[in-house]
């Protein structure tokens, strides 16, 4: 009777799977790329999007050369397998960021983008008495894992709040994109898409 029970079971866990329940899991020889701050973009045969200011879900891109395009920007872009990466325009050209990925699920993982045109920037507690993460210069990205905790968070640059979040709810093993521009600060939560 155990082993009819667990072929059921087995059965219906595969009827899920072929229903489209769960996503397909991505080959093993992919990437995992998004876009920054882009309302139209391309990666390779995918079209994605991302609000003003904000990250686009991670979709696979198979390891190697692909073509990338954000808006009228275009270019070769090449990425490695089991890495994850963020685009962004950056003047006529793209810029490749590789992220770092979420290992340690009993934190939660902040990355910020300075997307502005300060020449460094910190992120801290909105009362900038807490660096969480210090001197991400203007096309760069800074990564930090912190404990499960709602806080309010800002971007300074030195002394000066460019940007500021308020009440946000960090949860242990996800992971946060902060996107700063001259017009603010951004937070998405970060997420793949595999079909």
């Amino acid at each position: 009777m155990k082993k009819l029970s667990f072929l059921l079971m087995a059965l219906s866990s595969f009827a899920f799977a072929q229903d489209g329940l769960y996503d397909a899991a991505p080959p093993a020889n992919s990437a995992f790329v998004r876009v920054l701050n882009a309302p139209a973009a391309t990666l390779g045969d995918k079209a994605v999007t991302a609000d003003k200011a904000a990250a686009s879900v991670y979709v696979v891109v198979p390891q190697g050369d692909f073509t990338a395009k954000i808006g009228s920007v275009s270019g070769k872009l090449k990425v490695e397998a089991g890495k994850f990466y963020s685009v962004v325009a950056d003047g006529a050209k793209l810029n490749l960021l590789t992220d770092p990925s979420a290992e340690n699920r009993a934190k939660a993982l902040l990355v910020i983008y300075n997307l502005s045109k300060a020449a460094s920037v910190d992120l801290k507690t909105a009362d900038g008495k807490t660096a969480v993460v210090s001197g991400v210069k203007p096309g760069e990205s800074g990564s930090r894992a912190v404990n499960g905790i709602t806080v309010d968070l800002a971007a300074f640059s030195g002394s000066k709040p460019l940007g500021t979040l308020k009440g946000v709810k960090l949860e242990r093993g996800s992971a946060y994109a902060l996107v700063l521009t001259d017009s603010g600060l951004t937070l998405t939560t970060s997420s793949t898409k595999t079909k």
